[in-house]
């Protein structure tokens, strides 16, 4: 069910940066708060059942979310970079150290103090959605430390939380704090663990709270400043329904090529952008739609063609 649910993130997502919204709100930011709690789940159960239990459990862990998250995006950033030098689009810069925070990610996030863009018109990094990996990898440095040690996951929740809430008071510059850094978000992730763990109190807890956040908000008319609604949004609707869908034993067909369809689409659909915006100079929705899908299909057959090479070194 996970597949279904991380490839309809992946298109809002997608659709968001088309300048398509929902109801006023950017439905690209709900989608990335219920991505983060995704992935709090999905990575703790990953830690707790599935990295074989040894001295080196941790590192055996990075390991798994480096294979998981680079190989795909390298490619992607590969195509990107040739794109950029055949056409010039963007005037790019390729500055040594800028290709460094791209290909390691995780400075992404912090773009506002580290200038990681390549493009100079438009200003943009070379994956302008990895900011979030950014965010996410940092989150897997620490998710390990939070299962393990209930102070550790209790301190950093609670610590999260008020630095989330006010961020959204604006005492903190908002949308930094409220969505982009770690340090106001690993909370989202950490609501995932505790899906995981059926920590049902936590959630309740935690529902409740960001319920009377968002009124307190929407009642002090601060509901608008940065991404205040649709991160409570996201969490408001991503605790029951990951919850529920967890629960949900049936194997349904495609969930597997959905899930790699998702990342592959989340990566892709900015360089879709850029190629339809340099050929028919305007964004046409459907012929970057098209291109997105063709571009993560042949992502997903490449990675999948090296694994099997590899099984195959391996066998011989």
């Amino acid at each position: 069910m996970f597949g279904y649910l991380r490839l309809i993130l992946a298109i809002l997502v997608m659709l968001s940066h088309l300048n398509i919204r929902f109801f006023t709100l950017n439905q690209g930011v709900f989608a990335v708060t219920i991505f983060y709690i995704l992935a709090g789940f999905v990575v703790s159960y990953l830690y707790s059942f599935i990295i074989p239990n040894s001295k080196y459990k941790i590192l055996l862990f990075y390991k798994n979310r480096i294979k998981r998250i680079f190989p795909l995006y390298l490619y992607i950033l590969i195509l990107t970079i040739l794109f950029l030098l055949i056409t010039n689009y963007g005037n790019p810069n390729f500055n040594l150290i800028k290709l460094i925070y791209n290909i390691t990610i995780i400075p992404l996030n912090y773009y506002m103090y580290i200038d990681s863009t390549i493009l100079t018109n438009p200003s943009w990094c070379l994956i302008p959605p990895a900011w979030s990996l950014g965010t996410e990898l940092q989150a897997y440095i620490l998710l390990p430390f939070a299962i393990i040690s209930l102070k550790f996951r209790y301190f950093s929740l609670f610590f999260s939380i008020i630095v989330y809430t006010l961020a959204n008071f604006t005492l903190l510059q908002p949308d930094y704090f409220g969505y982009r850094f770690i340090i106001g978000v690993f909370f989202i992730f950490l609501i995932g663990t505790s899906i995981q763990e059926s920590k049902y109190i936590s959630l309740i807890l935690i529902w409740i709270s960001t319920l009377i956040l968002i009124l307190t908000l929407i009642y002090l008319h601060l509901d608008r400043i940065a991404y205040a609604r649709e991160t409570s949004i996201g969490i408001l609707i991503g605790i029951p329904l990951i919850y529920l869908l967890s629960k949900v034993k049936r194997k349904l067909p495609f969930n597997s090529l959905f899930g790699s369809l998702s990342y592959a689409i989340f990566l892709s659909h900015f360089l879709s952008i850029w190629i339809i915006e340099y050929f028919l100079s305007k964004k046409e929705t459907i012929s970057i739609v098209i291109l997105t899908i063709l571009i993560s299909f042949s992502g997903i057959f490449l990675e999948k063609y090296i694994k099997n090479l590899k099984k195959s070194v391996k066998k011989m």
